[in-house]
């Protein structure tokens, strides 16, 4: 494939992407979250495997949020909250 005008291979784009850490899995405690995602809550002193559901990990993450400013717990937050919302949420 063709990438800004360069020539590269699916695997070369799979590194760049770093697909690995950033794939879903369910966790010990039923929570799906990226390597990423369960690094970036850990390097906050958020232990996600005391939740047993979306909602009060996303309460906890605006609480945090609350008291401190921080970009990637508020990317985080929003990855969460867009997956409790197609997951969880009647429409």
């Amino acid at each position: 494939m063709i990438i800004n005008g360069k020539e590269i291979s699916v695997k070369d784009a799979m590194e760049l992407t770093n697909v690995k850490q950033d794939f879903l899995k369910r966790r010990e405690n039923g929570l799906l979250l990226s390597d990423y995602q369960v690094n970036v809550l850990k390097q906050n002193g958020i232990d996600y495997r005391k939740y047993s559901n979306l909602s009060s990990l996303l309460f906890e993450l605006e609480e945090v949020l609350n008291e401190e400013e921080n970009t990637e717990l508020e990317e985080i937050s929003k990855q969460l909250s867009e997956m409790y919302y197609y997951n969880e949420v009647n429409k």
